[in-house]
C-alpha cells in the first residue's frame, strides 16, 4: 500500500471512533494515559495530508506539560468493539495556540470545558501519525462465538479471522 492508501485505510477504521486513549511519558518516565475526544472533521472523512489528528485541551493538562518539556512521543489507541476494530498509532506531538486552527476545530462540546474559544487556556494537541497498527476482526460475532465454544470443548481454539496490518505513515 502507498502512504496515501495507508492513511485512507486508517481513517476508515477510526473516523467513527470519537475517543482515544493518549499515552505519554511522565517526568519519571512512567507511562500515563488519558481519554481525549478526537476533533478531526467527519465532514472531510479523511486525515489531513500531514497525517495529523487533533484534540483540544487546557494549558494545564499533563499532555501539554509533557510535550512542551520535549516528551513529544505519544501513543493513541482507538477501539470500536462493536465492529471488532482496534487501532494503535504512534505519533509526534506538538501544542498549538493557532487561533485559526482553534476556530476550525471548535465545537459545542468544547464549550463545556472552556469559557469560549477565546479562553486563553485553550490549546490544540496536534498528533502527527508516524506509524500505526490495526486489528479488524472479519469473522462475524456468531462465527467468533462458535470458535470459542469449539475451543472450550476440543481444547484447540480456532483462529479468529482478522485483517491485521502495520502501517508506516
Amino acid at each position: 500500500m502507498t502512504d496515501n492508501q495507508n492513511r485512507e485505510k486508517l481513517w476508515e477504521l477510526i473516523k467513527d471512533v470519537r475517543y482515544a486513549m493518549i499515552s505519554h511519558a511522565t517526568e519519571t518516565q512512567e507511562l500515563h494515559s488519558q481519554p481525549m475526544t478526537m476533533l478531526n472533521s467527519k465532514k472531510t472523512e479523511q486525515m489531513s495530508q500531514s497525517h495529523n489528528l487533533y484534540f483540544i485541551l487546557k494549558d494545564s493538562n499533563d499532555l501539554v506539560t509533557a510535550v512542551n518539556s520535549g516528551r513529544n512521543q505519544i501513543g493513541l489507541s482507538f477501539a470500536k468493539p462493536s465492529d471488532s476494530i482496534y487501532v494503535s498509532i504512534s505519533a509526534h506531538a506538538h501544542i498549538s495556540t493557532d487561533r485559526a486552527l482553534i476556530d476550525q476545530l471548535w465545537n459545542p462540546w468544547a464549550e463545556n470545558w472552556f469559557k469560549g474559544k477565546e479562553d486563553p487556556s485553550v490549546r490544540v494537541l496536534v498528533a502527527e501519525a508516524v506509524s500505526a497498527e490495526y486489528w479488524n476482526v472479519t469473522d462475524n460475532k456468531v462465527t467468533q462465538l462458535f470458535k470459542v465454544l469449539k475451543g472450550n470443548v476440543t481444547g484447540h481454539a480456532g483462529e479468529v479471522e482478522s485483517d491485521h496490518q502495520k502501517l508506516d505513515l
